[in-house]
C-alpha cells in the first residue's frame, strides 16, 4: 500500500498533504500540525472510537474532542493510495453526532466502489493488522516509542513460534478467564463467601425455629378473642345499620316528589332556551361583539384625533392673500419696476453748458471789441448756461422722486432693496405647493380612516342583526350585551339545575342501592338510641387488633414455613457445608492451572523473543554504532541492552532518553518486519526528536533503508543535512 493524497478537515487541519512513494521527510515548525497528520492517517484507517470518555490517560480529552475542526466545519477527509495495483480513495465524513461515522471506499478514476473496505475492516486489510498492533509497531510517536502489551499483539507474536493461527486465545486471555473464575469462587460476591453466609444464616434459622412456634402458639389464642369481640361489635352495628334504612325509606318517597318537581323546572328552562343560540355560539358572539364594537371605537379615535391640520405657511410681508404664482408674478413686477426707478433719468447738459461757457467768455472778449455784439453774445450764453442748470436741477429733482417711489416698493416687502424678492416670492410658492400635497395627503388619510369607521360600522351592525336574531329588542350594543349576558345566564341556570336533578338522581338510586328491594319495615327505635360511633370505634379497635394479630401470625407461620423442620435444615447445612469444601478444591485447582499457564507462556516467549530481539540487536548497533548489539526482550515487553564486551544487561530505564528511544524503535522496527505485511506504511511523528546528530543519521540512513520496500512517513520539526 501506497499513501499519494490526504485531505483533512481535522483538527486545526483544513487542506490537503502529498506524499511520495519511499521516504518522505516532512520538516514542518511547531503548531504546523505534524501530529495532527499522523492521528488523521490512524483516523482515516481504524476510525475514531466515539465511546471514549475523558480520563486521565488522554488528558481529560477524548480524540473526538481533540481533534474537532478549529473552523467550526464537520469533521472529515479522504485517503489516496496505491493498494493491489489500484488507485483507491477512502472517505470517512460526520454524520450527525458521530464523527467519521460514514466510510466509503471507492476507485479514484472511476468511482466504482471497493466492496471488501469497510469502515470496520479498513485498517486491519490494508495495513495487515488490528490498530492496536499497528500503534505499538508502525505507528511511532515521539512520547510512544515504548512498546506496551496488547491481547492482539502477543497473538500475533505467539503465532510466530506456534502454529502460525491467531485464533486461539492468548496467555492475557487465559489468565484473565482463570482469575475471573477464581474470583467468581473467593470474591466478595463469589461462590464461598455465599455458600458461608447462606450455612451461617441456616444455622441461625434452626435457633430461631422453636421460638417461632411458642409465638405462634399465643398468638393464635389472642386472635380468637380479638375475633369475638370483633362479631359482637358488628352485631350491633348492623342492628342500627337497618334501623336507619327503615328510617331512609320512610324519607324516599319525599325524595321522589322533589326530584319530580326538579324535572318539571328543568322542562320548562329547555322550552325557555329553545330558541337560543348554544352557549359557546353566545360566547363567539360576545367575544365579536366586544372585539368589533372595540375595533369601531379605535376607529373613530383615529378619525377624530389620528389626523392632524395641515398647517399654512405664513406669508411674508407683502404677499398676503396671494397663490404662489400670483406671488412671483407680482416679485417679477415689482423687482423689474425697482430697478427701472432706481437707474434715474439722465440728459445730455455738459455740452450745451460747455457751449454757454464759451459763448459767455466769447461774449465778454467781444465786449471790448464791439460792445452791442459782446453784449448780445454774452446775454445769450448766460441765458443759455441759466436754461441748462434749471433743466439739470429739474432732472434732479425728478430722480430723487423716482428713487423714492423706488424706495417705496422696497419698504412694502421690509425690504431695503428688490435684489432678493424673487427667492423670498420662490420660497413661498414653494411652501405653498407643499402645504398643498400635506393637505391632499392629509385628506386622503381621513377618506381611509372614515372608510374605516363604516366598515367597522358595518362589521358591529352585522353582529348586532345576529343577535336580534334571537333578541329583536336590541337596537344598540350596550342592549346586545345585555341580551348575550342574559342568554349565557339562561343556559347556566339550566345546567344548574340540571346538575341539581342529576344530585338528586344519584342520592336516589345511592338510597334505592342502600335500601335494596326490600319492602317498609318497622323503624328499631332501640337501636336509633346506641352511640354509634363508640360500637363504631370497639368494632375498628378489634378489627384493627385482629388485623395485627393475623398479620403477625401469618408472618410468624411465614418464617417458620420458610426455615423448615429440623431435619430438612440440617440436611442443607450438610449441602451448603460439602458445596463449600468443593469449590475450595476448585480454587486450588485454578491456582494451579494459574502457575501452569505462566510456565507455559514464559516458554513460548522464550521461543519467539529471540527472533525478535535478534533483529533488533542489528538494527540498534547500527543506530549506536555498534555500542549497543544486545538486545533483551523481557516477557512484559520491557526492553534491556548490553554493551559490545560487556556482561551486565541494563534495562531501558536505566539508559539516557535518547538511547532507550533507540531502543525501542529498534524493537519496534523489528516487529514491523515480523508481524506487519511488507507494503505496510511506517509512521513517524517527531520519533528522533532525542537523538543526536550522529545516532539521528543513523537512524534516517536506516530508515531509508526500510522505505526500499515500505512507504515511510516522517514528520519532524529538525532539519536533517542528508535528507
Amino acid at each position: 500500500m501506497r499513501i499519494l493524497k490526504m485531505r483533512a478537515s481535522f483538527g486545526k487541519l483544513r487542506g490537503e498533504l502529498c506524499l511520495e512513494e519511499g521516504f518522505n521527510c516532512l520538516c514542518l515548525p511547531n503548531e504546523a500540525g505534524k501530529s495532527t497528520w499522523s492521528a488523521f492517517l490512524v483516523a482515516m484507517l481504524y476510525g475514531i472510537d466515539t465511546s471514549e470518555r475523558a480520563s486521565a490517560a488522554n488528558q481529560g480529552l477524548p480524540i473526538k474532542e481533540r481533534y474537532k475542526p478549529w473552523d467550526g466545519r464537520a469533521m472529515e477527509g479522504s485517503v489516496e493510495l496505491l493498494w493491489q495495483g489500484r488507485r483507491v480513495t477512502i472517505e470517512r465524513a460526520t454524520s450527525g453526532r458521530v464523527p467519521m461515522g460514514v466510510f466509503r471506499a471507492y476507485e479514484t478514476e472511476s468511482g466504482i466502489p471497493v466492496a471488501e473496505l469497510t469502515g470496520e475492516n479498513c485498517g486491519k486489510i490494508l495495513c495487515g493488522v488490528e490498530r492496536t498492533v499497528f500503534e505499538r509497531t508502525a505507528f511511532i510517536r515521539q512520547l510512544g516509542l515504548a512498546v506496551t502489551e496488547d491481547a492482539a499483539l502477543e497473538k500475533r507474536l505467539g503465532a510466530l513460534v506456534s502454529t502460525g493461527e491467531e485464533g486461539a486465545k492468548t496467555y492475557l486471555e487465559l489468565e484473565k478467564d482463570l482469575r475471573n473464575r477464581k474470583n467468581k469462587l473467593i470474591g466478595r460476591a463469589g461462590r464461598i463467601p455465599q455458600l458461608t453466609l447462606e450455612l451461617e444464616t441456616l444455622r441461625r434459622s434452626l435457633k430461631e425455629l422453636y421460638a417461632l412456634q411458642e409465638e405462634a402458639m399465643e398468638l393464635t389464642a389472642k386472635k380468637e378473642a380479638a375475633a369475638k369481640e370483633q362479631e359482637e361489635s358488628q352485631a350491633l352495628l348492623d342492628r342500627i345499620s337497618k334501623a336507619k334504612a327503615a328510617q331512609k325509606r320512610a324519607g324516599l318517597v319525599a325524595l321522589e316528589e322533589k326530584m319530580k318537581e326538579q324535572e318539571n323546572l328543568c322542562h320548562r328552562l329547555d322550552s325557555t332556551a329553545a330558541g337560543l343560540p348554544s352557549e359557546e355560539a353566545l360566547h363567539e358572539l360576545q367575544r365579536t361583539l366586544e372585539s368589533r364594537e372595540s375595533a369601531l371605537q379605535t376607529a373613530k379615535m383615529d378619525a377624530a384625533f389620528g389626523v392632524r391640520e395641515a398647517e399654512k405657511p405664513t406669508p411674508p410681508q407683502g404677499f398676503r392673500d396671494l397663490t404662489g404664482e400670483e406671488a412671483l408674478e407680482q416679485a417679477a413686477r415689482d423687482t423689474e419696476e425697482f430697478h427701472r426707478l432706481s437707474q434715474g433719468l439722465r440728459a445730455k447738459t455738459t455740452l450745451p453748458l460747455i457751449f454757454s461757457i464759451l459763448l459767455l467768455a466769447a461774449g465778454l472778449g467781444i465786449l471790448f471789441v464791439s460792445p452791442l455784439a459782446g453784449i448780445v453774445a454774452a446775454a445769450m450764453g448766460l441765458l443759455c448756461m441759466i436754461l441748462v442748470l434749471i433743466l439739470k436741477g429739474k432732472l434732479r429733482a425728478k430722480n430723487a422722486d423716482r428713487r423714492h417711489q423706488a424706495q417705496l416698493i422696497a419698504l412694502r416687502y421690509g425690504l431695503t432693496d428688490c435684489d432678493r424678492l424673487l427667492q423670498i416670492a420662490e420660497a413661498y410658492a414653494g411652501e405653498l405647493r407643499r402645504f398643498e400635497e400635506e393637505r391632499n395627503a392629509l385628506e386622503e388619510q381621513k377618506k381611509t380612516l372614515v372608510s374605516a369607521v363604516e366598515q367597522g360600522q358595518e362589521a358591529l351592525d352585522q353582529t348586532m342583526a345576529q343577535i336580534r336574531s334571537f333578541a329583536p329588542q336590541c337596537h344598540d350594543a350596550a342592549s346586545c350585551r345585555e341580551a348575550l349576558s342574559a342568554a349565557l345566564r339562561t343556559h347556566e341556570q339550566i345546567l344548574i339545575q340540571k346538575r341539581a336533578l342529576e344530585a338528586l338522581r344519584q342520592q336516589h338510586q345511592s338510597l334505592l342501592l342502600v335500601l335494596g328491594s326490600a319492602g317498609q319495615t318497622a323503624v328499631d327505635a332501640e337501636a336509633l338510641t346506641f352511640d354509634e360511633a363508640r360500637i363504631a370505634y370497639e368494632q375498628r379497635s378489634a378489627a384493627q387488633k385482629l388485623a395485627l394479630l393475623s398479620s403477625r401470625l401469618d408472618q410468624t407461620r411465614g418464617a417458620i414455613s420458610a426455615k423448615g423442620d429440623f431435619v430438612a435444615l440440617e440436611a442443607e447445612a450438610e449441602r451448603l457445608q460439602e458445596e463449600i469444601s468443593t469449590a475450595r478444591e476448585q480454587s486450588e485447582a485454578i491456582d494451579l492451572a494459574l502457575s501452569a499457564l505462566k510456565a507455559a507462556d514464559e516458554t513460548l516467549r522464550s521461543r519467539f523473543s529471540p527472533q525478535i530481539t535478534a533483529e533488533a540487536g542489528k538494527l540498534l548497533a547500527e543506530l549506536t554504532d555498534s555500542k549497543y548489539p544486545t538486545v533483551l526482550l523481557e516477557p512484559d515487553l520491557r526492553l534491556s541492552v548490553r554493551e559490545e564486551g560487556g556482561t551486565v544487561m541494563r534495562p531501558a530505564a536505566a539508559m539516557s532518553c535518547g538511547t532507550a528511544d533507540q531502543m525501542y524503535l529498534a524493537l519496534r522496527l523489528a516487529m514491523c518486519h515480523q508481524l506487519l505485511p511488507a507494503d505496510a506504511p511506517l509512521v513517524l511523528d517527531d520519533a528522533l526528536v532525542n537523538f543526536d546528530d550522529k545516532r539521528a543519521a543513523a537512524a534516517l540512513s536506516l530508515l531509508k533503508k526500510e522505505s526500499e520496500h515500505r512507504q515511510v512517513i516522517l514528520f519532524t520539526c529538525r532539519k536533517f543535512e542528508e535528507v
